[in-house]
């Protein structure tokens, strides 16, 4: 008389837990990434048109002040009696042409 054996219904049991188990926990990864992805996308397009609009607003204010600060330096180069547009070299304050001996 031959004995079979067959394997014992615990190791069936385990598995098929097994199996289940990684199955599951891969269904929770993909879940995981996926949701991530998602955030992401989401936070890559969040910049509100609003936030862009009041940042070229401030540059356009700092352009404006820029160019009224270089015309008054302008003015400012042009000696009192000199005609507009024509700027006097400025004057070195160590310069020794205008001092008399």
């Amino acid at each position: 008389m031959q004995r079979r054996t067959f394997p014992s219904i615990l190791l069936y049991g385990f598995g098929l837990a097994l199996a289940l188990s990684l199955v599951f926990n891969g269904f929770l990864l993909y879940e995981q990434s996926r949701q991530r992805m998602i955030y992401e996308y989401e936070l890559g397009n969040a910049i509100p048109p609003v936030d862009l609009v009041v940042w070229q607003q401030q540059l356009l204010d700092c352009k404006r002040t820029n160019q009224q600060k270089d015309s008054l330096i302008r003015q400012l180069a042009q000696g009192p009696n000199a005609p507009p547009g024509q700027i006097v070299p400025p004057q070195h304050p160590l310069q020794t042409s205008n001092v008399k001996k």
